[in-house]
């Protein structure tokens, strides 16, 4: 009887977990947008082009089945909240959105940014970008693609424009504003804080003999003189930017980081057996982005179009049944074959035989006695691209 309350309190304490308290509820996860990712301000020919990377999830990790995206731009001063004016979009969470917008006539100062809105909730919002719209550059023209053994081989035709320093512009839009450390270029940075009222510091004298600052201006000058600023120190801002796509994909950036100067491009790093196609424009600047309308647009078949080497170690031996050919194996591991040729004695070569990759000899049974031919052998590809001749070798039957 002694060993009931025991008993009784030892219940007790293991039903003590499954009373029904389980601990303050938490909040529940925000379903706000983060702001897009990689928003982008550019003129490109005769419109203005914004892009961003819309997101996958909230704040808090909530996976978004669907969203939309919302440009905001206007010119000036125009508060982009009040005044300015949008553009939405759908989008699919985590891809790459990209609108074109109405371009002012020339000198404008644009200014433009974005956000995400999900399920009725308005996203924070990116950084502002802004440009000052210039006339479109010329297209290129004349763009030629050609299949290359390295690649695709690219040519076309038009003025190189001239580079054009357009600075980023401030919130008030009267300037170049000191640049700030993670915050892209053409990017309106968050606003300084306040400084206390006072004289207002001497800045210290330069240096004998050093420039002094240079005011943004659009250069001009010939062709031949862009071609020269080309030359100078420090990385391209203008030039041209080739784009790629393959088969059904969009365009997106250009084949390199910098524009090219010359008006040709090899292209090395097309997978072969794909559809590529491409396009050109003239870029007067970088940073904020201003381009020309494409060039045509070409496609080729990328395809190996790379010979083999031809066959070494060739000799023609006599045999009871005619002149025996003989090669060294090609070391290539596409060979599909080999191809005799003979020349009889006042005529032209001749293909007279194709043989098997396994095989590195032909016997000419048809080779007339007391007459002197000349032999060569050729190696093909398995896309059929057929070498050069190996050095010809004479030879008859006594």
């Amino acid at each position: 009887m002694r060993q009931r309350p025991a008993l009784l309190l030892a219940a007790l304490a293991a039903l003590a977990p499954a009373c029904g308290h389980r601990g303050d509820p938490l909040p529940p996860r925000r379903r706000t947008p983060p702001a897009p990712q990689e928003f982008r301000l550019a003129q490109r020919g005769e419109a203005l082009e914004v892009r961003a990377i819309a997101p996958a999830a909230s704040v808090d990790g909530v996976v978004y089945e669907a969203l939309t995206v919302e440009f905001l731009y206007a010119e000036g001063q125009q508060d982009l909240e009040k005044t300015g004016r949008r553009h939405t979009v759908p989008a699919v969470p985590g891809s790459r959105v990209v609108e074109t917008l109405p371009l002012p006539l020339p000198g404008a100062t644009v200014r433009a940014a974005a956000r995400a809105v999900a399920g009725g909730r308005r996203g924070q919002r990116t950084l502002t970008m802004a440009l000052v719209t210039q006339a479109p550059p010329e297209a290129p023209r004349d763009l030629t693609a050609a299949l290359a053994e390295d690649g695709v081989a690219l040519s076309w035709r038009g003025a190189r424009p001239r580079a054009v320093v357009s600075p980023a512009l401030g919130a008030g839009g009267r300037g170049a504003p000191t640049p700030t450390p993670g915050v892209p270029a053409g990017a309106i940075p968050p606003p300084r804080p306040a400084m206390p009222a006072g004289p207002a510091p001497t800045p210290p004298p330069a240096p004998a003999g050093a420039p002094g600052p240079a005011p943004a201006t659009t250069k001009t000058g010939s062709e031949s003189a862009g071609e020269a600023e080309a030359a100078a120190e420090g990385p391209r801002t203008s030039g041209f930017f080739v784009y790629r796509r393959l088969g059904g994909a969009a365009y997106d950036a250009p084949l390199v980081e910098e524009p090219v100067e010359r008006r040709s491009l090899g292209d090395t790093l097309v997978p072969r057996g794909a559809t590529a196609c491409y396009v050109v424009r003239a870029v007067a600047s970088i940073e904020p982005l201003v381009e020309s309308g494409p060039s045509n647009e070409v496609c080729v078949e990328v395809r190996d179009v790379s010979a083999p080497a031809p066959p070494a170690g060739l000799a023609v031996l006599p045999r009871e049944g005619g002149l025996e050919v003989l090669w060294s194996p090609s070391a290539e591991p596409d060979i599909a074959g080999y191809r005799v040729y003979r020349e009889a004695p006042g005529g032209p070569p001749e293909k007279i035989a194709d043989v098997g990759p396994s095989r590195a000899a032909w016997l000419d049974e048809t080779a007339e006695r007391g007459a002197v031919y000349r032999y060569t052998v050729t190696a093909l590809d398995q896309a059929g691209n057929e070498s050069e001749r190996a050095d010809p070798v004479e030879a008859g039957l006594p």
